[in-house]
């Protein structure tokens, strides 16, 4: 497949909708039902002929005529193109842009659906490859069903089974006499009231719900509160829209999740660019006995506009996160029982000692490194909110021994592990120094087997 592919005809005004929102928000802003009143007043009565309140209209439909046919010649320039070793999308009139990335470098593939997408049923294909911050290629729009063709593609080529005809990508091998047979969810969706309660029961929320006491108590009143709205606001927002309807299924080697209350999500993840794990359960949760799983992946960065979730598990119940943990991580259902369970070590090789306490005197004793054989190093933290950690020894990118003044004193360190950048940040901290050292040691040469738990 050599040409390239046209995208939705739409795509040059989609892209622009917030631009021509805009520019009719303004016009609606400066034409009332009063100013419409005496237009037709002033028609009627003879004061503006018929023929030149004709013309006008005729002078908008042609304007939006001349639209259409303008966004016409840079949708022809628009075009996306799946080779035998790489996806291509080029774009540009007067200035021409052509990227690429090779199939082998593709991190994951997402369909996303924006809110005014959904309303035209198209959506855009959203690839994120290894690389900088610029490392996203975008596939915008086409019709739902075909956009999740290319993504069927996609991970076919990226997987090694090429397609000619892309919707092969999504045929079945037994000639269409049974129905393919739909995975199980391993995440079933997630219930409206709990995404609401989840964002109630967030620290924002609290800071809100803060400032709105404090707006009946202290003078200033709204002026307090606005400030709060308007940071906080987005924020809980997010967790709303990142947890609303969430729902996982695993596919063989790729994890496919959908979420999304405005704009709707498809994502696609192998599981083996899955690096490092945080499974949790912040103090406001403890009642509930809700956890939370989020992940750092390879190619995903931290600060992207728009970038892909990394939480695989918005909110839910233990049985869930450990059923993702142990999809997602090496540990097997014996380790997530005994010495990897999230809601406290056991046995663990690394712990803090007692003078510990001066730097942590409320999590000193949950501070805790466990090495299991040579398949994962796993960290506990967290007295009021639980906190494990997990990460194959294979996915540490390099080792840092730190001490600092105060620990030098106490005779503590810390052992970092340095991860791909993601939320998930891995550190042993304030060990005995030769406890740091031994830990150290047996990271570098990954020497697990010597260590008994």
């Amino acid at each position: 497949m050599n040409e390239f592919r046209h995208v939705h005809r739409a795509t040059p005004l989609l892209q622009f909708w917030t631009t021509i929102l805009a520019i009719l928000a303004v016009a609606l802003a400066n034409v009332s039902a009063t100013v419409l009143r005496d237009i037709v007043a002033a028609v009627q009565h003879g004061q503006i002929k018929s023929v030149w309140f004709l013309a006008a209209i005729a002078g908008f439909v042609a304007l939006c005529a001349v639209i259409w046919l303008v966004s016409g010649i840079w949708w022809k320039a628009i075009g996306f193109r799946l080779g035998s070793e790489e996806l291509a999308i080029k774009h540009g009139v007067i200035s021409h842009s052509l990227r690429t990335a090779r199939y082998d470098r593709i991190q994951a593939v997402d369909v996303v659906e924006p809110v005014i997408a959904r309303i035209f049923g198209v959506a855009k294909v959203r690839v994120e490859t290894a690389g900088g911050n610029n490392s996203v290629l975008e596939i915008s729009y086409l019709k739902r069903a075909e956009a999740e063709q290319v993504r069927a593609e996609v991970l076919a080529r990226r997987a090694g089974i090429g397609h000619e005809n892309p919707r092969e990508a999504g045929e079945t091998d037994n000639a269409g006499l049974l129905p393919p047979q739909a995975a199980p969810a391993l995440i079933p969706p997630i219930p409206v009231s709990r995404s609401i309660a989840v964002a109630v029961l967030s620290s924002h929320a609290v800071v809100v719900v803060l400032s709105l006491l404090g707006a009946v108590f202290l003078p200033g009143g709204f002026g307090i509160v606005l400030p709060f709205i308007v940071g906080f606001g987005p924020a809980l927002w997010r967790i709303i829209d990142t947890s609303y309807g969430f729902t996982a299924e695993l596919d063989e080697d790729v994890l496919n999740i959908s979420y999304g209350l405005a704009d709707r999500r498809r994502q696609s993840i192998p599981l083996g660019r899955i690096h490092a794990v945080q499974v949790e359960q912040p103090l406001l949760w403890r009642g509930t006995g809700w956890w939370r799983v989020r992940v750092s992946i390879a190619g995903y960065g931290v600060d992207k506009q728009n970038a892909s979730t990394t939480s695989l598990l918005p909110v839910g119940t233990f049985e869930q996160a450990l059923a993702m943990l142990a999809v997602i991580t090496p540990l097997s259902e014996q380790d997530l029982a005994t010495v990897a369970d999230p809601r406290g070590h056991k046995g663990a090789q690394f712990r803090s000692p007692k003078v510990a306490k001066w730097l942590s005197p409320i999590d000193r004793d949950q501070q805790a490194t466990t090495l299991i054989d040579d398949r994962a190093v796993v960290m506990h933290a967290g007295r009021l909110g639980h906190r494990m950690k997990v990460i194959h020894p294979s996915h540490i990118q390099e080792l840092s021994f730190d001490q600092g003044p105060i620990g030098h004193a106490l005779g503590l360190a810390n052992v970092r592990l340095d991860l791909v950048r993601g939320p998930v940040a891995m550190t042993a901290a304030q060990l005995t120094r030769a406890d740091a050292s031994i830990l150290l040691e047996h990271l570098r040469h990954r020497k697990f087997n010597s260590l008994t738990i």
